[in-house]
């Protein structure tokens, strides 16, 4: 009998685990061009083709992972083409609507530029009845490529965002999304707002929205169309059925929100626990500095090569005072004037480089990747945040406090000093980072096997449609109720009206002239 039973469960366990692991065709499209993105997003991509999904990938990164069962499709020129068009330091024109406009020309001349790339051609003529099982794209930014979603016969769609929500992804979802206590990523508020600050973060909040809806997605619409030769399918229709949301949210910096069920909280899905072993020249210079190391570096689209010369020097002459090391993720060959405890790279590992005992800080702009590598590794900063996310970041890292805020704007040597001295010299930054740290961490089981089940839920559910929301299908003053507020107010005022004719005529019954009926008599 127990040996029966032992069989059987052998028998169920096994035909579970074939299941869980059946080999699906997926496509990616990861078009936004940002290094730290697809760094992100990677992880999932190399985990789901170690799994034995057949996975097909198309980014301006591709080609950069050889792993078996991983199609690379490049979108080749972009970052060349694009950085010659705008300036990552100075993004708009200092306004907060400024930078809005700017951040949808900058996706209009991406998709331009990916659009008529070889890569994206190469896709394009794909056979369309050669069908995937499912499509991973970028929650925003990359809408030029959803023509391929219709393309390869509408599979269901999981979107990845690696820099957290968006308004129109709230709304397309019928995610909550109040603006009361909720800051727009690009503002530098907390949910604890003013009541100027909630004024100015609604008009934010709608201006973004309004930007979004009624002028970049026709755009995107009427280029996509173009370019696939072919009527287009509602872009906010096809995020309105996506079937989830993998997004990067790190529980214990950003503020709670409530989140519908097909919003999976993956923060820090690239970062591995166990870090990566340096270079052996890097090991020794780190292992060697005694008195511990900064690392410093402006992430993956900014450039510190590309800082002014007055923020430059401010750096350096800080730097030469310091008994620490300096690590600088710096873009060209030379910095002149560099200190001897300045050493500089065009590229480092950062995450395994966060890991190592010796460091002491990072001096960062505060990215949404940056910050959550440095969270999981525990490390206090010292933040320059120049726009986007970053500002808002900034907020959490100083109300957490496992950091302080250096303004790049007047950034001299001693306001360098300051703000490094602080956290050498307070040990309750570190302890807070430690402290946020262990709260990222502590967790079932890993942010990355959280999106991969999650990934392969979608396909073995066909497309899992009882996790979406039904405020996604309510148009905008359904799901605001203005239509339920329009027929109560209209029902108040026809009371009132009733009301005031009723007594209206009980008032001209009661004080009618009796003499007046007397004379008509």
């Amino acid at each position: 009998m127990w040996t029966e039973v032992l069989l059987l469960a052998t028998l169920q366990f096994m035909s579970t685990g074939l299941q869980g692991a059946e080999s699906a065709r997926i496509l990616s499209l990861l078009n936004v061009a940002s290094p730290s993105h697809y760094i992100f997003s990677r992880a999932l991509i190399i985990a789901l083709a170690n799994r034995g999904h057949q996975v097909t990938v198309a980014s301006p990164d591709a080609g950069k992972d050889n792993v078996p069962n991983l199609t690379n499709i490049k979108l080749e020129g972009v970052y060349e083409t694009l950085r010659d068009d705008f300036d990552y330091e100075n993004f708009g024109d200092g306004t907060h609507t400024g930078v809005i406009t700017a951040l949808f020309q900058w996706v209009s001349a991406l998709c331009q530029k990916e659009l008529n790339s070889d890569g994206a051609k190469k896709l394009l003529n794909y056979p369309s009845n050669d069908q995937f099982d499912l499509i991973i794209v970028e929650a925003a930014f990359g809408e030029c490529f959803y023509g391929f979603i219709q393309k390869f016969g509408s599979p269901p769609v999981v979107a990845i965002s690696p820099f957290g929500l968006t308004p129109w992804i709230d709304a397309a979802l019928g995610i909550p999304d109040n603006p009361s206590y909720m800051p727009v990523s690009m503002l530098p508020y907390t949910s604890s707002m003013t009541f100027t600050q909630k004024l100015y973060n609604t008009y934010i909040h709608y201006y973004y929205l309004y930007k979004y809806l009624y002028v970049h997605i026709p755009n995107m619409e009427a280029m996509a169309k173009e370019f696939f030769k072919q009527d287009m399918p509602s872009f906010v229709d096809i995020q309105r059925n996506f079937s989830l949301v993998l997004e990067n949210t790190i529980f214990g910096l950003e503020d709670a929100r409530p989140l519908t069920p097909n919003v999976i909280p993956i923060g820090g899905m690239h970062v591995k626990e166990k870090p990566d072993p340096l270079p052996k020249d890097l090991q020794k210079y780190l292992d060697e500095a005694k008195d511990g190391f900064i690392y410093f570096s402006l992430g993956s689209n900014l450039r510190s090569d590309a800082l002014s010369p007055s923020q430059l020097q401010a750096l350096l002459g800080a730097f030469s005072e310091l008994p620490q090391r300096i690590l600088w993720k710096f873009e060209s060959e030379n910095l002149p004037g560099m200190p001897p405890n300045v050493k500089i790279s065009k590229w480092l590992p950062q995450s395994d480089i966060l890991a190592h005992p010796n460091i002491r800080m990072f001096i960062s702009h505060c990215g949404k990747m940056s910050t959550s590598e440095t969270m999981y590794r525990g490390v206090p900063i010292v933040g320059v945040p120049f726009a986007a996310d970053q500002l808002l970041n900034m907020q959490t890292i100083i109300r957490t406090g496992m950091g302080v805020f250096l303004d790049r704007y007047t950034m001299s040597k001693e306001s360098v000093l300051k703000a490094i001295r602080e956290i050498l010299n307070n040990a309750s930054y570190a302890a807070n980072a430690k402290k946020m740290s262990e709260m990222f961490r502590d967790h079932p089981n890993s942010a990355l096997d959280r999106a991969v089940f999650w990934t392969e839920y979608v396909i073995r559910h066909q497309g899992a449609p009882h996790l979406r929301s039904a405020g996604a299908e309510l148009y905008w003053y359904e799901y605001l109720l203005l239509d339920v507020l329009l027929v109560v107010v209209a029902a108040g005022l026809a009371i009132i009206l009733v009301v005031y004719w009723v007594f209206r005529a009980l008032l001209n019954m009661l004080f009618s002239n009796p003499s007046k009926k007397k004379k008509q008599n």
